[in-house]
């Protein structure tokens, strides 16, 4: 009767401005939530409160209690998820805390509407069965082991994704980096973010363009190592109260010391050994933030901590929901760790490259002690992170189309950070080289390039069919505005740049369809005044005409500085793009500025050379025509950076026949093989007439044994560049053998293993 009596005297729901946001859904839902009934039926009600200390001593108290504090405002204020216990520890202590959502679960039942199993969130057996379908479709890369069962026996399985996928054979020359979701089991999206990323490395790698050359070079150098449900039980729990989703259990489900079933269970991001038992954690086994009987208590923490004895990470990403913000060490006190400025830069480059949010220790998020990622850094020196993804809006169960934003947004953030596993604690990334003017030239041409800041080698990458579908400098371009203004005031180039004014978009009237074989880009310029957890910012895509739309990246924080943003798009072959920037701010003066934006797509691109030395390359082979190369540089110890800006050759004058895919050939043709020799990749120019048969494609070595059979990547009646990939195979001498009814083909290529 306690609980009933409170909940409704404290049922006053106050919107502030950096709540607004909750008014982007229907009323229905808000009285659906705030109704008596609500209240009195549920077993355990889960209330969002905000709680603003009127005094240091209040704020010392609050944080000794050791609450669920899920959001931190720049008023001092925090939202915090209180159960019955909590509500009573807070009327107890003085401390006055207004509702915001009464009761949370019916919130995201009222709100998602979802029949599908967990919502669209899959129950255990389903994240189970896609764990092995995805091994099982990437057995070169992949391979998957329980690391040790829950409290109730279940296995937490992780998934080591690398072309060294011996589960137990470590390779030391190959950094590892640890990503997981889902230690505390209420946060779905965060194993949707965590499946998301496995998923892209699983399908980018050997893909030609960009972005497979990025997913390859990381699964070539880093031992990859994901658990996308850590929290099983308290997974599984969640399912059996909420088998639509929107289940509210956060704990363990060993209920041992006390609570009962609905509040009993420990924090496994409270039970580790880093300063277990500190500020931010809780002693009471009803609270929200129990740590345990004593450091890793819990066999889910302990069997993450046996595991990074003999793996240990020197990236760990444990993501978590909501309040988009990245946060790292310490937790527990607010003294600076030892690499704090390796932390900054860090975090900036993650920052820079997707999220555009906000990122701190995380003691300035609350007082945390025993928890992960100051667990994985003071005791194995990684680089740890939270990241604590989504808006207040988006919460622990966001929407359908919410979750595929997120997922996408934070994907670039999981990048940086498998990339820094070579230099945790020197963060740098390689640096943009730009290629000088070409112009018109006969083979051989040299195509050469300014040195990048860190660079090992480079690659350059040939566009055919290249086009520039925009090049807006902010005056006026093609875009349907709302809320978005022209303005004088500091572009990054010229005389205009466009600002956001309040809520708003601002949408390009065209679109970009993706080609089979080919890649495209955009690439802007962006500054921000924006302020943290009240407003947004994003740029969106969308693959299917407008009717949704889905984050790159976003924006949320104040960064006056002009930042340049680039998305490769090669992974969307196929697919036709639309794009928007969009703001949803809770004053009008937050403002989202954009500059300087270039969109181009090509037909096909091909890895001219890899692993050149120098900054300059001697181009042979390429057929007369309009070609385009761009470089990237690579650095040994992060990876691939972003590539340049293409330059134009007009090449005459080659003795190349012009392999244009998609052309109808007259005759089977095997065309140059380009580069040669092949290090990474080369690109098998080929064509096969329809009338051929008995044809195969085939890769001998010296001694006529075959050890490459491409014959089923051939379309006959089509002109073909097919990228080859070498990386499985032996340095030496080989031949490539077209052989149809029409003859037998040989060409001679090196493959020269880095």
């Amino acid at each position: 009767m306690f609980r009933i009596c409170y909940s409704l005297i404290t049922m006053r729901v106050v919107f502030h401005q950096s709540w607004s946001q909750y008014w982007r859904y229907p009323m229905k839902y808000l009285i659906l939530l705030l109704s008596v009934p609500a209240i009195l039926l549920a077993g355990e009600i889960y209330s969002l409160m905000n709680f603003k200390p009127v005094s240091e001593e209040q704020a010392e108290l609050f944080s000794r209690l050791g609450f669920d504090v899920v959001q931190v405002y720049r008023d001092g204020s925090v939202d915090l998820v209180a159960n019955s216990t909590d509500r009573r520890t807070l009327l107890e202590n003085g401390l006055v805390a207004e509702t915001r959502i009464s009761d949370m679960e019916g919130f995201y039942r009222a709100r998602n509407g979802s029949t599908d199993s967990m919502g669209g969130f899959y129950t255990w057996s389903e994240i189970d069965a896609w764990i092995d379908s995805l091994a099982s479709a990437n057995p070169s890369i992949t391979s998957v082991q329980s690391i040790g069962d829950t409290y109730q026996g279940r296995p937490q399985r992780v998934m080591k994704i690398s072309v060294n996928n011996s589960f137990d054979d470590d390779d030391p020359s190959m950094a590892n980096a640890w990503y997981d979701g889902l230690i505390h089991a209420r946060e779905g999206g965060a194993m949707r973010n965590i499946r998301y990323w496995m998923m892209w490395l699983c399908s980018n790698y050997q893909r030609n363009g960009y972005c497979g050359y990025q997913a390859t070079w990381l699964l070539n150098n880093r031992e990859i190592w994901c658990l996308p449900c850590n929290n099983v039980d308290g997974w599984v729990r969640n399912e059996v109260t909420n088998p639509s989703g929107g289940g509210m259990r956060r704990k363990n489900m060993n209920l041992t010391a006390g609570g009962g079933l609905d509040n009993g269970g420990i924090d496994l991001n409270r039970n580790w050994a880093v300063h277990w038992g500190g500020p931010g954690s809780s002693g009471s086994p009803s609270s929200q933030t129990y740590r345990g009987t004593g450091p890793l208590s819990e066999p889910e923490s302990s069997n993450i901590d046996q595991f990074w004895q003999n793996h240990p990470p020197a990236q760990m990403h444990s993501t978590h929901t909501y309040s988009n913000v990245l946060i790292y060490p310490w937790g527990w006190t607010d003294q600076p760790t030892t690499h704090s400025a390796a932390y900054t830069a860090s975090g900036e480059m993650m920052v820079q490259w997707a999220t555009g949010e906000e990122h701190y220790p995380s003691w300035q998020f609350g007082y945390s002690a025993g928890n992960t990622r100051d667990h994985a850094y003071g005791l194995y020196g990684a680089m740890s992170w939270n990241h604590e993804t989504g808006t207040s809006y988006m919460g622990f169960w966001p929407s359908p189309s919410d979750v595929v934003s997120m997922s996408r947004r934070n994907l670039r953030s999981y990048l940086v950070s498998a990339c820094l596993a070579g230099c945790p604690y020197d963060p740098h990334e390689p640096g943009i080289p730009e290629v000088s003017p070409i112009g018109s030239v006969t083979p051989p041409f040299t195509v050469d390039w300014s040195d990048a800041s860190y660079a090992d080698y480079y690659v350059l990458q040939r566009l055919d069919s290249y086009q520039v579908l925009l090049e807006d400098s902010g005056d006026s371009g093609p875009f349907d505005r709302v809320n978005w203004n022209m303005t004088t005031n500091g572009p990054h180039s010229g005389t205009y740049c466009y600002v956001s004014n309040g809520d708003g978009t601002i949408t390009w009237q065209g679109s970009v369809t993706i080609p089979d074989a080919g890649g495209g880009r955009i690439s802007f310029w962006s500054k921000q005044n924006i302020a943290p957890q009240s407003s947004q910012g994003a740029f969106s895509y969308s693959p299917d005409g407008g009717a949704n739309w889905y984050w790159l990246q976003t924006f949320g924080r104040n960064d006056m500085t002009w930042r340049h943003n680039i998305h490769e798009l090669d992974e969307f072959q196929g697919k036709t793009l639309l794009f928007r920037w969009e703001t949803n701010v809770s004053s009008s003066s937050s403002k989202l500025y954009i500059d300087d934006i270039k969109i181009n797509v090509w037909g096909a691109n091909s890895i001219q050379a890899d692993n050149i030395s120098s900054s300059q390359y001697s181009v042979t082979g390429v057929a007369d025509g309009e070609r385009w190369f761009r470089v990237w540089a690579v650095d040994n110890e992060f990876g691939p950076g972003w590539p340049s800006e293409p330059q134009m050759a007009q090449i005459s004058g080659s003795a190349v026949e012009d392999f244009t895919e998609g052309i109808e050939p007259s005759v089977s043709v095997l065309g140059l093989i380009t580069p040669n020799p092949v290090t990474c990749s080369a690109v098998i120019p080929v064509s096969v007439s329809a009338s051929a048969k008995n044809v195969s494609l085939k890769v001998f070595d010296l001694s006529g044994r075959a050890v490459a059979d491409l014959t089923s990547l051939l379309e006959p009646g089509r002109q073909q560049n097919l990228v080859w990939s070498v990386e499985n195979l032996p340095s030496g001498v080989h031949f490539v053998r077209l052989s149809t009814s029409e003859g037998v083909i040989n060409q001679r290529v090196v493959l020269s293993g880095r």
